[in-house]
């Protein structure tokens, strides 16, 4: 029998942690597994392993427990442990390739190849969006927006380090392909999937909506994700007052960090009518979306990252609202309503929730959308492509 090939996954994240970017990452591992690669994943200490990924984690951090999306002042120390790791890893593997997932993976990657020069390894960049539009979305620039043409250059030489780089959504390819003059023979698309949601047995949907204390007389709108400003936290707040001063709905929050949205709903005399689930496993996800009538996904920004949460949403039927930008107009089908602004968001979700065969004729298509374009299979077959080639040019 012939032996695997290795590939190296250098992860600068705390994985998993139950967020779109670690779902990513395990998708693309469980992927390039069904292809017969043997893949390693170099991570950050903290963060819950999962069975059927080979981690290795760097040594602990004191106080380094964040697991949500955002700066910390302790990646910097993190990444530099991480880059040990990987040499380590790199010396005791012998990969083929090393899959460079992010950024600073992707740096740290570059500096490893160098150092094994004489292996001719593969780099393969993984780019989920744009370093400058996700610090930007962070504010990151706000109080020095000098630093935002340097950053622009080290993403430029970032991105020219990669053999191939791969791109999460059609907008981040593009994105790149553009601002950076990168080739169209280095740079292909290897979208997030998602998995087959399986329906909810009336049992199982008996005990999580009397777990959550969910009413039974009230359209349920649900949304899955970081509950960042980056992530569009401050326009989901403004849509939950707008729609409450109009209709009864009930708001099912499924992510984390709350504290902020539980203040805000305390403030605002809403929290009878948001359920707050905090950080749930992703395992356990599908069930909860499935108590929903209609999804929301309030982001707004135009890093080019993909939506793993909208593929969620897909993958269990459900009508989705959404602001109308690139990245959703890709994702969902053709002729999807779409909301220009908050003020917009209320008046499509009001005219959703009143209207179920409406509702009922979206879910549908956006469920043939899914099984038609973002099933985990389709990016399989894209990574297929991209490993046959490059591995052959490494010959």
């Amino acid at each position: 029998m012939a032996k695997k090939i290795n590939i190296l996954h250098i992860a600068p994240t705390p994985f998993f942690s139950d967020r779109g970017c670690h779902i990513r990452i395990e998708g693309i591992v469980r992927c390039l597994s069904n292809l017969g690669y043997e893949n390693t994943v170099c991570t950050y200490h903290h963060g819950r392993d999962v069975a059927t990924v080979d981690t290795r984690r760097i040594t602990p951090i004191k106080n380094y427990t964040q697991t949500a999306a955002g700066p910390s002042k302790y990646k910097l120390w993190a990444d530099w442990k991480l880059l040990w790791l990987t040499v380590s890893e790199c010396r005791r593997a012998k990969p083929r390739a090393i899959h460079a997932h992010l950024h600073e993976g992707l740096m740290i990657g570059f500096i490893v190849k160098l150092l094994f020069f004489w292996r001719g390894i593969r780099l393969i960049a993984d780019m989920q969006g744009s370093l400058v539009g996700e610090l930007d979305a962070h504010g990151s620039f706000k109080k020095r927006p000098y630093l935002r043409w340097p950053t622009h250059l080290i993403e430029r030489g970032l991105m020219w380090s990669a053999d191939a780089i791969i791109c999460s959504s059609s907008h981040s390819l593009e994105k790149i392909q553009s601002e950076f003059s990168i080739p169209h023979s280095k740079i292909s698309l290897a979208q997030d999937g998602a998995d087959h949601s399986a329906p909810l047995d009336p049992r199982r949907r008996k005990q999580l909506v009397e777990l959550y204390e969910l009413p039974s007389d009230k359209p349920i709108i649900v949304y899955s994700g970081a509950l960042l400003d980056s992530k569009g936290l401050q326009e989901l707040k403004d849509v939950i007052v707008g729609c409450q001063k109009v209709a009864a709905l009930h708001w099912l929050i499924i992510g984390y960090p709350t504290g902020s949205l539980r203040l805000f709903l305390r403030e605002h005399g809403l929290e009878s009518s948001c359920t707050l689930t905090g950080q749930v496993d992703f395992e356990t996800l599908p069930n909860l979306l499935r108590l929903a009538d209609i999804a929301i996904d309030p982001k707004l920004s135009n890093a080019g990252e993909g939506s793993g949460k909208m593929l969620n949403y897909l993958a269990s039927g459900l009508a989705v609202a959404a602001f109308d930008t690139q990245n959703n107009r890709e994702f969902l089908p053709t002729g999807t309503p779409l909301a220009a602004s908050s003020k917009d968001m209320v008046k499509l979700l009001l005219k959703l929730s009143s209207r179920a065969k409406i509702v009922e004729q979206l879910a549908a298509n956006n469920f043939q959308h899914f099984e038609q374009h973002y099933s985990w299979s389709v990016t399989q077959r894209q990574l297929d492509q991209v490993y046959t080639s490059q591995l052959a040019e490494a010959q």
